[in-house]
């Protein structure tokens, strides 16, 4: 049975992926480098960014140490692989889906452009420019942490 749970998580990462590099696609083949598309005015805005760092532009230029962070992070994330079940540990499992599917899309990024490849832009508040991958490590992050605290996880470590 983990077998096929194992099996789903994949094929949920890769349409994680997927999605992911559609979108950079589409939004950096559409829209023209640091312009400004309004979509809901005052809520959000396209805005194309090569982002060689990462949140917040935070260790620009230093490439080859965000790809060594990003392996080792991958090698931690399949030593937690073992807690992967959906019907046992569902929290955990949504967010370790989350979390690869989104670390995955930016080091594909990084890999191949030296770049990761940002585009929608909050205008209400001060926050860096995202995209599909971003939102998928933040959402899994909360999912982990909300695991950790109040669910099978949480009980497992302590």
């Amino acid at each position: 049975m983990k077998t096929r749970h194992i099996i789903i998580g994949i094929i949920l990462v890769a349409i994680g992926i997927i999605i992911d590099q559609v979108t950079k696609y589409v939004a950096f083949r559409n829209f023209e480098l640091n312009r400004d598309y309004k979509c809901i005015p005052g809520l959000f805005r396209f805005s194309l960014v090569k982002n060689d760092g990462s949140a917040w532009g935070m260790f620009s230029g230093k490439l080859w140490f965000l790809i060594l962070i990003t392996v080792v992070a991958l090698g931690f994330f399949i030593w937690m692989a073992k807690d992967f079940d959906f019907k046992e540990n569902a929290i955990f499992s949504a967010s370790f889906v989350l979390i690869l599917s989104g670390t995955l899309g930016n080091f594909i990024d990084r890999i191949v452009l030296g770049y990761v490849r940002d585009f929608v832009t909050f205008d209400f508040v001060s926050f860096p420019s995202f995209n599909f991958a971003d939102m998928c490590l933040t959402i899994g992050v909360i999912f982990l942490c909300i695991d950790i605290l109040f669910g099978e996880t949480g009980k497992r470590w302590s």
